[in-house]
């Protein structure tokens, strides 16, 4: 009896928390001046690096995500342990980490017994909650303040809460599945608390490309993966090696965010460039461009360089002066 009462307080307290978070930070005045404050500290940043050869900005980037980091807490494992008993019929059930930086999302990987079948399970479920709509929003005001400086409209697009934001990503792989294009199967979203969900999906065994060696194969099955989505009006957002899986021969796709969809044009220039310059940083961009005009006309990939400005602003994007100026002399 007194274990329920402390959890119950320890519940109040954490929902409390969240309460005054969310009250806070999606105050008008206060968000615009974080994003203001955190983007002039990046172009100090950039130049500082430049002009020093340093690297203080991932560093700066690296302290933010080891601050905003969310966490597998001891309640979470209980209820998702909970979940898969009674939902997906589990038993022996053990719940670990999956690679991330956890500040967007918490992935993990649940296994356990098929209590009908007896046969071994593994599923992945990614937690989100309101915590994760707030950090979007932030990305977002970001990005859309890097379009606003390099003169192009605005391309990101918030999440009004975490419900909003679970069910775009279920959606898109849905979306995604349904036009051929190789993501994991949705089994099903679920409440966990007071704003937590957890979206379960197919556990796929592979290696993101970031630690995969890329060669002209990989390279042809993403951009024939990006037109395919185009092609159904999905958009991924947030293009980089780590946000595909390679498994099995197969280029997986694994996230996706949310793109204007009244700015198709941009939202497509934008996937295309950034799939350019992340595969820039271990693949010639010769050869990049050799299999990329295989499936988009010599005008989309021109048009795609306008967009190259806010690609470099991605923190994850690491490419030499060298590098980018042979993209633009190749694409313009």
């Amino acid at each position: 009896m007194m274990f329920l009462e402390c959890d119950d307080r320890e519940g109040m307290r954490q929902r409390t928390k969240i309460v005054l978070k969310k009250i806070i930070f999606n105050n008008p005045i206060v968000a615009a001046i974080l994003v203001l404050l955190v983007s002039s500290i990046f172009v100090v940043l950039k130049i500082t690096d430049k002009l020093f050869q340093s690297k203080t900005e991932h560093v700066f980037v690296e302290t933010i995500h080891i601050i905003s980091q969310d966490q597998l807490s001891v309640i979470r494992e209980t209820q998702i342990k909970y979940l898969f008993r009674r939902v997906y019929t589990l038993s022996n059930i053990h719940i670990k980490l999956a690679g991330g930086s956890y500040w967007m999302s918490i992935p993990c990987i649940i296994e356990g017994i098929d209590a009908r079948t007896k046969e071994e399970k593994k599923y992945m479920g990614k937690i989100i909650n309101d915590r994760s709509a707030l950090m979007h929003k932030y990305m977002t005001r970001f990005r859309n303040l890097g379009s606003t400086v390099y003169r192009t409209d605005p391309l990101f697009e918030d999440h009004k809460d975490a419900r909003d934001l679970v069910e775009y990503e279920r959606d898109s792989l849905i979306k995604l599945k349904k036009a051929n294009v190789v993501t994991p199967d949705v089994y099903g979203l679920h409440k966990l608390n007071f704003d937590d969900y957890i979206l379960v999906m197919e556990y796929i065994e592979g290696e993101p490309l970031s630690k995969v060696p890329i060669d002209g194969l990989i390279i042809d099955q993403i951009f024939r993966t990006i037109k395919m989505m185009h092609e159904n009006g999905v958009f991924h957002g947030d293009i980089k090696l780590d946000n595909f899986l390679y498994s099995k021969g197969n280029i997986v796709v694994v996230d996706c965010l949310k793109l204007d969809k009244n700015e198709f044009e941009q939202a497509q220039d934008f996937d295309l460039i950034c799939a350019i310059c992340a595969l820039a940083q271990r693949v010639p961009v010769s050869t990049i461009l050799d299999h990329a005009s295989k499936y988009l006309s010599d005008e989309e990939l021109r048009r795609s360089a306008k967009l190259i400005g806010i690609t470099l602003n991605k923190v994850d994007l690491n490419l030499s002066e060298t590098t980018i100026k042979e993209i633009l002399d190749r694409l313009i």
